[in-house]
C-alpha cells in the first residue's frame, strides 16, 4: 500500500457510538497524523493538548501531529431512545507530505503558518466553510495519485484563510515531544482513571498520581471538565458496562465486577442514574437494535 492511500485519511469518525452510550468517553490520544475534524452532529467538550472547548454541529478544528485530544459527548439519554449523538468525519495527513523546508518556500507560507499553530489546536466558526469541507471531504475519496495532495493543499489554503479561529491550547505542543502532556494535570488523572477504572479508587492515590493536593486537584479538574473526578470515573465505568452488556453474554452481576464495582445493587443504581434505564433493560434494548 502507497503512502499517500495509507496517510491521507477520510473516513466518518463516530464521538458517540451509535449504540445508545452515556456520555460517552473516547480515551484520550494522539497520533503522528494531522487531524481535521468536522462536527457534523451533537455536541460535547473537545479536550486539546491543556485546553478544553465546547464544540457543537457545525464547528471544525484542525489537531497538530503528536497532540494529545479527546472528546466528551454531551449525548442525552431516556427510555424512548430519544437521543441526541455527536459524530463527525475526519481527514488525517502525514507530515512526510511536505517538503523537509517548508517555511523556506514561499508558496507554502499560509500552510506552514497553519500547520504550526495545529500544535495548539485550532477551531473554525464558519458555516459555509464547513459546507465546502463537507463536499470536499466527500470528493477526496474519488482521488488517486497527487490529485489527492492538490486537494488536501486546497482545503489547508482555505483553512488558513478562515478569519473567525480560536487556539483550543494555550501551549503548543511539540511534533516531537510529549514532555507537556506528560504533566499536565487533567490528562494525569484521564490517565490513571483508565489504568485503574477496575480497581477501587481513592482521592489520594490520584493526587498522589498527579502531585497536586486532593482539595486543589478537584477544583481545578471541575474548573476544566465542568465534572467531579469521580463523575468522570462512574461514567468510563459505566461506559465499559455499556460494552460488556451488548458484546459479551456475562451477567449483570459479573459486569459489574469487570466494570469495577464491587457491589451489584450500587453498579445497577449508577447504571440507571446514568443511562435512564438498568443493565437488563439497556440490554434488551441493544438487542432489539441488532434486530431491526
Amino acid at each position: 500500500m502507497g503512502i499517500l492511500e495509507r496517510k491521507i485519511i477520510h473516513e466518518r469518525t463516530t464521538l458517540c457510538s451509535h449504540i445508545p452510550y452515556p456520555q460517552f468517553v473516547l480515551p484520550r490520544h494522539k497520533h503522528i497524523e494531522y487531524e481535521i475534524m468536522l462536527f457534523t452532529r451533537g455536541s460535547g467538550k473537545q479536550f486539546v493538548g491543556e485546553g478544553v472547548l465546547d464544540y457543537q454541529q457545525g464547528d471544525i478544528a484542525l489537531i497538530g501531529s503528536n497532540v494529545p485530544h479527546l472528546h466528551l459527548c454531551n449525548a442525552k439519554l431516556n427510555p424512548t431512545m430519544d437521543f441526541d449523538l455527536s459524530a463527525g468525519e475526519a481527514l488525517q495527513f502525514h507530515p512526510i507530505i511536505f517538503p523537509f523546508n517548508l517555511e523556506d518556500v514561499p508558496d507554502y507560507q499560509c500552510i506552514y503558518q497553519l500547520l504550526q499553530k495545529s500544535q495548539y489546536g485550532i477551531r473554525f466558526y464558519d458555516k459555509e466553510l464547513f459546507e465546502e469541507l463537507g463536499q470536499r471531504f466527500q470528493e477526496i475519496d474519488y482521488y488517486e495519485y497527487t490529485h489527492r495532495i492538490i486537494a488536501l493543499l486546497q482545503i489547508l489554503e482555505r483553512l488558513s484563510a478562515c478569519k473567525n479561529t480560536k487556539l483550543l491550547s494555550g501551549t503548543a505542543y511539540s511534533s516531537t515531544n510529549s514532555t507537556v502532556e506528560a504533566n499536565e494535570p487533567v490528562s494525569k488523572v484521564y490517565t490513571y482513571l483508565f489504568n485503574h477504572y477496575k480497581e477501587k479508587i481513592t482521592l489520594r492515590e490520584i493526587a498522589d498520581y498527579v502531585k497536586q493536593n486532593p482539595s486543589a486537584l478537584c477544583r481545578y479538574f471541575r474548573q476544566r471538565t465542568d465534572k467531579s473526578i469521580f463523575q468522570c470515573l462512574a461514567e468510563i465505568r459505566v461506559e465499559h458496562a455499556c460494552k460488556l452488556l451488548s458484546y459479551s453474554n456475562l451477567s449483570v452481576s459479573q459486569i459489574a465486577y469487570e466494570s469495577g464495582y464491587g457491589n451489584v445493587p450500587y453498579f445497577i443504581k449508577q447504571f440507571e442514574s446514568i443511562t435512564q434505564r438498568t443493565p437488563k433493560e439497556y440490554r434488551t434494548q441493544i438487542e432489539k437494535l441488532e434486530l431491526m
